[in-house]
């Protein structure tokens, strides 16, 4: 079953049943289980806008939180703003809606049409002096759950650098009735307490013939309890039932069809709330057996496995989409020294970056930490102290360690010198800017360390080229070979902005173009690839080094009609290569289909080979257990990119992805605030199921919910200083 969540399947099947439920099979569930996943939902009844706590509902042009000294408000900009707002009852409700437009140099003000779930309600004009504006919505406009304004603009500002401001709202409330609690759960003792005008909802992938069982409902006030179920697919919309039996109960929620399934317990009324008691989910003793769990942390390799303490090198090429070497199915022929060490090592055949540009992935690459956890994620933040690398544990444990990087974002500015012997940041001067230099350029420096290392002891090499990154010039052997008919000066640069106003025609085109030089740079990185086997080997260290070749991120050429990276989380900036070849060629020619390999991955496999203790504080796995079945479980990945105004978070699992934007103003190339992709069907993500799959979104966000509170920052970004040298090179790779 596609989507099946290993942490509820394993609750399913290894629980049992007791107390004084009837007797049920012990397959179950209990609240404790259920807990994470759950959505904990009160109506909406007022939103201040312009405070922090208002972010959560407004998802689409929207401008930052702004103050007068006496208010706070934050401005509307371009077509329109999209507000989210939660109704547990579906009934006529008054909104009252408090703004005004924008200082137009007219002077006509603002005309704004109010809009939900895509219908018009109604229309107002605004002028400069805030007013408050009163609309009644119709009960059958609203649905249970999340309902969506849209606040549509017949102008906005001109010759704005970001979205234009259109009008300016300082405050939304709905009606005078008090401002219902969340529901509260007591894990201690398997209960739920759920206020009037609140929710607790679900959505689970269950197996046929699952159900809810409760053991005792008590009620408190006029209130009425109601279990509201809704199937992914199948006829008859949601089916409500009214829960009034203060005993033991139970209703089935997927009958013969196993399926992703929304539950819903909502308490309907004004005071007073339900509490339920023994609340478990269940499911029949046929149900399928989960998968093995993966092995301890630190689990020692076999004998044969690998050598004793190996020599580590991890290769990472910077801007490298897995989909353009020969061994994940390119045709052009970028990649012959990447893909004969894919025949001796191991290719892993899906692999995943866990942010979209180079801070924040290199850093979780050399912590194993998620870029919400370590916190180097903006331009201007460096990796804290506080965060403990690989170069570091491995030092501590006898290695040398070594890192070469030629990209500025990996720099002592921003915390990348922790723990390494010896780090070095090559770059050159070019006019009055720092650029970077060549892979084969960064392998002679690589090839001294090599001479002058100590050889009694085993090492930790880091290095970290940048051909593939823009600006695309490659070197002309390889731009004849892979682009001869590009004029190079032409199609090499160019910045974001200049690129996205191309016409189709014009930038499909330089797309081609582009992505013929970018074929012709990977050809050099891999030239410098092989280059760097070959010296290993002509040292004697190849048969007791373990390679890794990966990439912080990928590229766009107008996939979903932008350019680059550091802007989206689509999958051409998500997928990048992984390869690992083994000591003696250990599994050599294997193929790993799943789960993916991440770059949280990264730090457990190199303690691993090196025989030191995995900290229980990772989130990865160690690539090792892939090779004999131990950890074939699918799994979440997370994609983070937090950049000023611009917020995204991304999810993935068992085929399905979902992207949610939480920034500023609106999300990239005019998307939408939350996008759905079917990645089987769609492994290019040309068709947003949001609309039409509503359910299966639900199910990824409860995925993102559970890992913003667990793997979430540990304490305050760090600032780091950019002075004028670091930021010239900075400057040189796009960033300013």
């Amino acid at each position: 079953m596609r989507g099946a969540r290993p942490l509820l399947a394993l609750a399913l099947l290894t629980g049992c049943g007791g107390g004084s439920e009837p007797p049920l099979p012990p397959v179950r569930a209990d609240l404790a289980t259920l807990a994470p996943l759950a959505r904990l939902r009160a109506e909406t009844r007022e939103i201040d806008l312009g405070e922090p706590a208002a972010r959560e509902h407004l998802l689409a042009g929207w401008g930052p939180d702004e103050s007068t000294g006496t208010a706070s408000f934050v401005w509307g900009g371009g077509s329109s703003s999209l507000v989210a707002f939660e109704v547990v009852e579906p009934r006529p409700l008054t909104l009252a809606l408090r703004g005004w437009s924008y200082p137009f140099e007219d002077g006509q003000g603002q005309q704004v049409t109010l809009r939900l779930g895509g219908v018009e309600i109604a229309r107002r004009h605004f002028n400069v002096d805030p007013e408050t504006w009163r609309v009644e919505l119709p009960a059958e406009r609203l649905v249970a759950g999340e309902n969506r304004l849209e606040l549509a603009y017949a102008r906005h500002q001109e010759g704005s650098p970001d979205v234009p401001r259109a009008a300016a709202w300082d405050g939304l409330r709905f009606d005078d009735r008090p401002v219902p609690s969340t529901p509260r759960f007591d894990l201690a003792v398997g209960s739920v307490e759920i206020p009037a005008g609140s929710a607790v909802d679900w959505a689970l992938e269950l197996p046929a013939d699952a159900w809810l069982a409760w053991r005792a409902i008590e009620r408190r006030g006029p209130v009425r309890l109601e279990l509201a179920v809704r199937a992914e697919f199948g006829e008859g919309g949601e089916r409500r039932e009214p829960l009034a039996d203060p005993g033991a109960g139970r209703a089935s929620l997927t009958g013969e069809v196993p399926g992703l399934v929304g539950v819903a317990l909502r308490v309907l009324g004004v005071s007073g709330s339900v509490r339920l008691d023994g609340v478990a989910l269940h499911a029949p003793s046929a149900a399928p057996l989960a998968p093995p769990p993966p092995p301890p942390r630190g689990a020692p390799l076999a004998p044969s496995a690998v050598a004793a303490r190996p020599n580590l090198v991890v290769y990472l090429i910077d801007t490298l989409r897995a989909d353009r070497l020969g061994c994940y199915g390119y045709a052009r022929p970028t990649s012959p020294a990447i893909d004969a060490f894919a025949q001796a090592g191991v290719l892993f055949e899906e692999g995943r970056a866990q942010s979209p540009w180079t801070k924040p992935s290199v850093a979780t690459v050399l912590t194993g930490l998620y870029p919400v956890t370590h916190g180097a994620q903006q331009r201007s933040q460096r990796l804290p102290e506080s965060v403990e690398t690989v170069a570091e544990r491995l030092a501590a444990a006898g290695y040398q360690t070594a890192l070469f990087t030629t990209n500025a974002n990996v720099t002592e500015k921003f915390g990348f010198d922790q723990g390494w012997d010896h780090f070095q940041y090559l770059s050159r001067a070019r006019g009055r800017r720092f650029q970077h230099v060549s892979s084969a350029e960064i392998n002679q420096a690589v090839f001294a360390w090599l001479e002058r290392r100590d050889p009694e002891r085993p090492f930790f090499l880091f290095v970290h080229t940048l051909d593939p990154h823009d600006p695309y010039l490659p070197a002309e052997p390889f731009r004849r070979r892979l682009a001869p008919d590009v004029d190079v000066a032409a199609a090499c640069c160019g910045r974001s902005t200049q690129l996205t106003g191309l016409a189709p025609d014009a930038a499909r085109e330089r797309a081609r173009q582009a992505g013929a030089l970018y074929d012709a740079e990977i050809a050099e990185n891999d030239a410098a690839f092989g280059a760097l086997l070959d010296e290993l080997e002509r040292r004697g260290l190849g048969a007791s080094t373990a390679v890794l070749l990966t990439s912080d991120h990928g590229e766009e050429f107008y996939d979903h009609g932008g350019w680059k990276h550091g802007w989206t989380l689509y999958e051409e900036q998500l997928r990048v290569p992984f390869v690992l070849r083994l000591p003696g060629g250990a599994h050599a020619g294997r193929r790993i289909a799943a789960p993916p390999a991440e770059q949280i991955d990264v730090a457990p496999t190199l303690y691993q080979l090196a025989g030191v203790e995995i900290p229980g504080e990772l989130p990865g796995a160690s690539l090792l257990a892939r090779l004999d079945g131990a950890f074939a479980s699918p799994r979440t990945s997370f994609a983070w990119l937090d950049r000023p105004g611009l917020a995204l978070a991304s999810a993935a699992r068992s085929g399905w992805k979902r992207i949610r934007f939480t920034g500023a103003w609106a999300p990239p190339l005019g998307r939408t605030p939350a996008e759905l992709y079917d990645l089987v069907a769609d492994p290019h993500e040309r068709e947003d199921l949001e609309a039409r799959r509503p359910l299966r979104g639900r199910w990824l966000d409860a995925d993102l919910r559970l890992a913003a509170g667990r793997f979430g920052a540990r304490g305050e970004a760090v600032e780091a200083e950019i002075d004028p040298e670091l930021e010239k090179s900075l400057r040189a790779l796009g960033y300013f």
